[in-house]
Parts: structure tokens; sequence; C-alpha cells
């Protein structure tokens, strides 16, 4: 089987992260498909480089540099005023306008509230349709239901049902089955 990457962003500030953790748990699945993953986290970057938008700095053209060559990209996010986190839509700005057109894309968000989970998948979606990404939808999972602790995160039964759900769709997208 051919590999191919599949590029994480997260945009959780927090060191321990719950929508960290779920994307996480969908890269290591995807390993064990035998594909290729990277990692962008948000806390990878200086402050100032995202900030004012440093297209020339070296973690900026990497970020940008793994999009453009991934077969697909997957972003993670806390739901914080019912939409992915500032600093998810910070990173997101450094990427160019036409370097998501046609890829699969995923959303991954985690929400103490059931309802921001709606919120979060039509921001996403217009996200995805501004980039003519090929959307695949959005794994809404509620903090309750993932635990994160020092040896690895557990889902709930439903949250790991759908992150399955997500999973066979990404796979079919980069033509592999789950």
């Amino acid at each position: 089987m051919i590999q191919k990457d599949v590029v994480f962003v997260a945009g959780s500030p927090s060191t321990v992260s719950r929508s960290s953790a779920v994307a996480r748990s969908v890269a290591a699945r995807l390993e064990a498909l035998g594909h290729a993953t990277q990692w962008h986290d948000v806390r990878d970057f200086d402050a100032g480089d995202v900030f004012f938008a440093r297209s020339d700095a070296p973690a900026v053209r990497r970020l940008v540099e793994s999009v453009r060559g991934a077969a697909a990209v997957v972003f993670s996010t806390p739901v914080y005023k019912a939409t992915y986190a500032g600093a998810l839509k910070a990173l997101v700005d450094l990427i160019p306008p036409d370097a998501l057109a046609g890829k699969p894309v995923l959303g991954i968000g985690t929400t103490r509230l059931e309802a921001h989970g709606g919120a979060l998948a039509r921001s996403f979606d217009a996200l995805f349709s501004f980039f003519q990404a090929r959307t695949l939808g959005t794994l809404v999972v509620l903090d309750g239901e993932v635990s994160v602790g020092e040896s690895g995160s557990t889902l709930t039964v439903g949250a790991e049902g759908r992150l399955a759900t997500a999973l066979r769709e990404l796979s079919c997208a980069l033509g592999t089955s789950a």
C-alpha cells in the first residue's frame, strides 16, 4: 500500500487537551492502517510569528508545506464561544487559500455543551468551503466522553463509535479501509 500523509493541525493552547487526545487517537489508527501522519500544534509556533503572520518563519513554512503536500488534513480544537479556538483560527489564517482545494478535511472538536457541537460543525463547514476542500464533517466529542491521563486517553462507547465512523470516512477518502 502507498503511504499517504495526513496532516493534523491542533488548535488547543492547553498542554492537557481533550481535542488533541481525540485527534491523536485518530492519528494512531491511521498509522496502524499504514498512513504517515504529521502533527502541528499551536504551541509549537512562536506566538509573534502567528500573530503577525510571518510567512517566512520556519515553523510557518513547515506548516504550509506539509498542508500543501498532504493527502488529507485534520483540524482539532476545543470549543470556545460555540466555535473553534482563536488559536486554531490564527494558524488557519497562515494557510494559503488554495492549499486545501479538493483535499479531504476532517474537523474534530471537544465541547462541554452538546448544542455547541452543531455550531462547531457549521463553523468548520464554512471554513472548509472557503478552502474548497472536500469536507468529511466534524467529529464532536463531549468533554465528559473523553478522559485524558498519564497513560493516554479513553473514550466512552458512544464517542468511540463516532470516532470509528469518522475514521472510516477518512480512510475511504484516502483509498483505504478502516
